[in-house]
């Protein structure tokens, strides 16, 4: 694979607008809950291999495997067939996910939910769904479900909690599933796309990491608080295109309630493009360490989605959390 990046360039305008609305508007339906033999069957999947645990992080990273700059033995990676996850233990948090997304392999599979500790992670070190047990926020994918659509069980092992992190639930059913769906538009015209998703916490604004000590944690109705939350989520798409050469997005996004959708949403992405050597410094990681240096500058728009009109699923339950002590 060639690792020459060029600026981002606007893309075609998309084929097929009514499969691009679907792709927008399907996310409203309610999602039946996984029964205990599919939950069984998801979990026995999520334990590969040496050599499958190697072709998968090949797959999804093929920029190589992210390193954090400064050591972080909390840290560790799960690679499963479908997406790769750098977890935090002390945070109990994601705080990278890693996936490769193709446009054949989507729309197989509904959305069945399946909250769940992730077994590969000792109970001490595990978010739970029982830390979620509280008003204001949602668990939040960070690979989302909806790009694990090609078949039950990678939809099902999109719910393990080692994939999840607090969100303000404005920010959860706002921006941040319109810019997932915005994606699954652009993979319809691109073929195929890498996407890194990450959990950043620099709450005191300096640009760089927290100290895990200093991290507010969510309290749930258990009185636990168990569960780092973080102070910005950060997506980066990446193409290749024919020639070899790789255009990217970049976003890095306050994690707050601001409640947008429409036109007004579109801004507000466009707004908060980033550079990757950006995400990088904040995150404390080098996510692309094989072609470090050699990013593509800020993007200043984003790719072409003609037709399609970004729907918020922020219902007035979700914008009375606002007013709730946190």
């Amino acid at each position: 694979m060639r690792l020459a990046f060029i600026n981002p360039a606007i893309g075609r305008f998309l084929r097929g607008t009514f499969l691009a609305c679907l792709a927008l508007l399907g996310s409203v339906a309610y999602a039946r809950t996984c029964t205990p033999d599919e939950k069984a069957e998801a979990d026995k999947k999520l334990w590969l291999n040496k050599r499958d645990t190697t072709a998968s992080i090949e797959r999804h990273l093929p920029w190589g495997h992210p390193e954090p700059i400064a050591a972080n033995t909390n840290l560790r990676t799960l690679a499963q067939r479908d997406y790769v996850i750098g977890y935090d233990s002390e945070l109990r948090v994601p705080v990278w996910t890693a996936h490769r997304l193709n446009a054949k392999s989507l729309g197989k599979s509904e959305r069945v939910d399946c909250f769940r500790r992730d077994p590969r992670i000792d109970a001490p070190a595990a978010s739970l769904p029982s830390d979620y047990k509280e008003p204001v926020f949602d668990q939040g994918h960070l690979t989302p479900n909806g790009d694990m659509s090609t078949g039950l069980v990678p939809v099902i092992n999109s719910f393990v909690m080692s994939n999840m992190a607090p969100q303000f639930c404005q920010f959860n059913r706002g921006v941040w599933q319109i810019l997932e769906a915005l994606i699954r538009v652009w993979v319809k015209d691109k073929g195929t796309l890498y996407v890194v998703t990450g959990s950043i916490f620099d709450h005191d604004g300096n640009g760089q990491p927290d100290a895990s000590a200093d991290v507010p944690r969510m309290k749930s109705t258990n009185g636990k608080t168990r569960v780092a939350v973080p102070s910005h989520f950060f997506k980066i798409v990446l193409h290749q295109q024919e020639d070899g050469t790789v255009e990217a997005l970049a976003f890095l996004m306050p994690h707050d309630q601001t409640d947008v959708a429409g036109d007004e949403a579109i801004q507000y992405l466009e707004r908060n493009l980033k550079s990757i050597e950006d995400i990088e410094a904040v995150a404390g990681v080098k996510l692309f360490p094989e072609v470090a240096g050699r990013y593509p500058p800020k993007a200043t728009g984003l790719w072409a989605f003609e037709g399609v009109v970004p729907r918020s699923l922020v219902d007035d339950r979700c914008r009375a959390t606002a007013d709730l002590p946190r």
